[in-house]
């Protein structure tokens, strides 16, 4: 009996002890795995080196990879960012509000939120969709406080019922409240643009050269002096008055020896900034989504667009304005 009691002790400590040797070895195998397995730091890292050489796939993989291991971290919602703008860049706006959407899901209020809502916005925007973006738009000031999101939102509020309309009968809101009050010097510019160009749309030139006037004003002395000046003398051109425009662009190339422009190698043309605001929303939006490095934020982009180097299109726009007078002398 004795003899039994003492082989099933041994038989019970050995496989106690098996079972420990299993679980140990199991463990191990966990902890080199983690090991194997990098942080969602250093998978973003990997995913902006990768972006930087134009590996998109990689980079796609990496932020995947950092969304599945950290959701709803900071480090998550870039990823979910830069993710979208590689899906756009990659010619897939729907991949691209699909990762959107489901960052929307893990931030759902909040200045992560909003961010979230700002890039669905002028996503939709970029596809010409007006009611999607009034949406995002719309949430984005319930959401948080954050200034530079919310005028970021008003800005797109603006060109979204721009292009929401075949022609512009009513200039918005939020491109004049932006115009007189926007912390962002670059957003108050975009939105002093923004509302030239769809004055002259509607065919009030003199309002147009009003607040392209003031424009001049902010502008002077920085690298935005050019484009004010280009601008214009384009109103100048199209009210009717080309030896104006002429005087007007003879001052561009001197005004463009400033400071060096950040929208050098936008490829927005003259005859681009001449098209009707939902034409130009197009144009935009396919220089944005066929970008070589889809990593700069909106905000960069929007600099690039509205800072450019004009002293290019001097030489253009004076024949422009000569043709225009000889056009005049002829009739």
């Amino acid at each position: 009996m004795q003899h039994r009691v003492r082989r099933r002790r041994r038989a019970s400590q050995s496989g106690r002890a098996a079972l420990l040797l299993c679980l140990t070895i199991l463990g191990t195998a966990v902890e080199a795995a983690r090991a194997d397995t990098p942080s969602a730091g250093v998978l973003l890292r990997r995913a902006r080196y990768a972006l930087a050489e134009g590996r998109r796939d990689e980079a796609a993989a990496a932020l995947r990879a950092v969304r599945s291991a950290e959701p709803r971290t900071r480090r998550g919602l870039e990823a979910a960012l830069l993710l979208a703008d590689v899906e756009l860049a990659r010619g897939d706006a729907a991949a691209a509000d699909a990762a959107l959407a489901v960052a929307e899901r893990d931030f759902p209020d909040g200045d992560a939120s909003a961010q979230v809502l700002v890039a669905r916005g002028w996503l939709a925007v970029a596809r010409l969709d007006a009611p999607r973006a009034l949406r995002h738009f719309g949430l984005v000031e319930a959401r948080s406080n954050e200034v530079h999101a919310v005028e970021l939102a008003r800005l797109g509020t603006g060109w979204a019922r721009l292009i929401g309309a075949s022609t512009v009968t009513e200039v918005p809101d939020e491109l004049g409240a932006l115009a007189r009050n926007a912390r962002d010097p670059v957003l108050r510019i975009g939105a002093l643009l923004s509302l030239a160009r769809a004055h002259d749309a509607r065919g009030d030139h003199k309002r147009a050269l009003r607040k392209l006037r003031a424009l001049r004003r902010l502008a002077r002395g920085t690298s935005f002096a050019d484009d004010a000046e280009l601008a214009i003398g384009l109103t100048q051109l199209e009210m009717g008055a080309p030896a104006a425009a002429r005087r007007t662009f003879r001052n561009v190339a001197t005004l463009a020896a400033g400071p060096p422009s950040p929208g050098d190698g936008t490829p927005l043309s003259l005859r681009d900034l001449r098209l009707p605001p939902r034409a130009l929303v197009a144009r935009l939006a396919l220089i944005y989504a066929s970008r070589k490095e889809p990593m700069g934020s909106l905000a960069s982009f929007l600099v690039a667009t509205f800072d450019r180097d004009a002293r290019r299109d001097a030489a253009a726009a004076l024949s422009l304005a000569d043709a225009a007078i000889a056009a005049r002398k002829e009739a």
